[in-house]
């Protein structure tokens, strides 16, 4: 099996439907993904996967068919349905594969000890999945010597893909992290769904996600949308998202105003300080992603400088906080989408007066609204005991 050059050019834009011999398959339309595309023709699926430049980017092409697929337009990857013994190189594969109730799947995965969910835990345990990471990198040997039949990686940031190709390895390439709406990520379950021969249920699975999630989002006509500030410091460098990431599509959606909405950009963006004062003082609300240990305490957000001590969050009780070392902001989160747009909802507009309805979702704790002087470690419910 052999992943070699896109027929269009190496990242070159995908087909259309009248592309020269694309006629006989059909494009299944995304409803949020962007990063990756699914062709069908009869049982036959094609996969086409696409890096940071987007849709002329192709980065990725997989043939998922129990038959001879061939005449095929465009060269890609054979695979058949329903894969077993599979790698990952990430930890945020998971979640897709444990909602499609395929951990047995996992024979190998980086970073084990940082997976919350409880029964992938187990089997790691159990010594029925394997450690892969090797410092900040994969453990090569390892991965060669138990010779799984794909690998799940990510194209960029190292170069493993090469090396394990050449040792016969498939390496199945994952951009989900690319998707800037919360919706998108979550729709990457049907991209795991055709390789774990679980369409239906992954289709099944994203619809009630998208529903749920559609059900409780302000929409452009909602008028009490506080401004809010989202960032914290990094090795004393002020850091925000950009106004066309995951997180600013987050707080939209929550029915809030994101303060740098008109800065775009890939990555998260470096503010000086003159700046976060100027934009951030009179901010409603302010929230931050941390890994704490302990109880939170103002200085987490302010570092004890007075002057973040007077923005009006600080002043009005306006803060909240996603804690990554309670809540799996970077697991479950991904396919829970729905409940952590609530969390958010609750914690921009933690009077109650924003929704005068049932709701279809449940809060889960990823995102909690910070009361002062301080708030006790508490568990995040589903979000800490997957």
């Amino acid at each position: 099996m052999l992943l070699s050059n896109l027929l269009l050019g190496c990242g070159g834009p995908p087909p259309t439907a009248d592309t020269s011999g694309w006629a006989t398959w059909r494009r299944v339309d995304n409803a949020y993904a962007e990063r990756f595309q699914i062709w069908e023709r009869g049982a036959d699926r094609l996969l086409l996967v696409f890096g940071h430049g987007g849709i002329q980017d192709t980065v990725g092409r997989y043939v998922v068919t129990t038959d001879d697929p061939s005449p095929l337009p465009v060269s890609a990857l054979q695979l058949t349905p329903g894969l077993k013994e599979v790698a990952t190189g990430s930890t945020t594969h998971v979640p897709y594969i444990a909602a499609l109730g395929a951990l047995e799947a996992i024979a190998a995965c980086a970073h084990t000890d940082q997976v919350r969910d409880t029964v992938f835990a187990s089997r790691v345990r159990q010594g029925l999945v394997r450690e892969i990471a090797l410092g900040d990198g994969l453990d090569r040997e390892v991965l060669i010597a138990m010779r799984p039949r794909i690998f799940f990686g990510y194209p960029f940031g190292r170069g493993d893909a090469g090396a394990l190709e050449q040792a016969g390895i498939p390496v199945v390439e994952v951009s989900e992290y690319l998707e800037e709406h919360p919706l998108g990520r979550a729709e990457w379950l049907r991209f795991f769904g055709v390789l774990l021969g679980r369409e239906r249920l992954a289709d099944s699975l994203f619809s009630g996600i998208r529903q749920r999630y559609e059900a409780i989002r302000a929409d452009s006509t909602t008028r009490d949308r506080p401004s809010v500030l989202f960032g914290s410091v990094w090795s004393g460098q002020w850091w925000v998202p950009p106004g066309n990431s995951y997180m600013a599509r987050f707080i939209e959606d929550a029915g809030g105003r994101y303060v740098f909405a008109d800065r775009t950009g890939h990555g998260n963006i470096a503010v000086d300080m003159e700046t976060m004062i100027t934009v951030g003082a009179q901010a409603e609300r302010w929230g931050m992603i941390a890994q704490l240990r302990y109880p939170v305490v103002l200085s987490d957000f302010t570092g004890g400088d007075p002057r973040l001590e007077a923005f009006r969050s600080v002043e009005q009780n306006g803060l909240f906080i996603g804690n990554s070392s309670q809540a799996d902001l970077f697991g479950q989160a991904l396919v829970e989408p729905d409940r952590e747009l609530l969390d958010l909802i609750i914690a921009l507009h933690p009077d109650g007066d924003y929704f005068q309805r049932d709701l279809p979702v449940v809060p889960a704790g990823y995102f909690r609204h910070v009361e002062w002087p301080v708030i006790p470690t508490v568990s995040f419910g589903n979000a800490e005991a997957q």
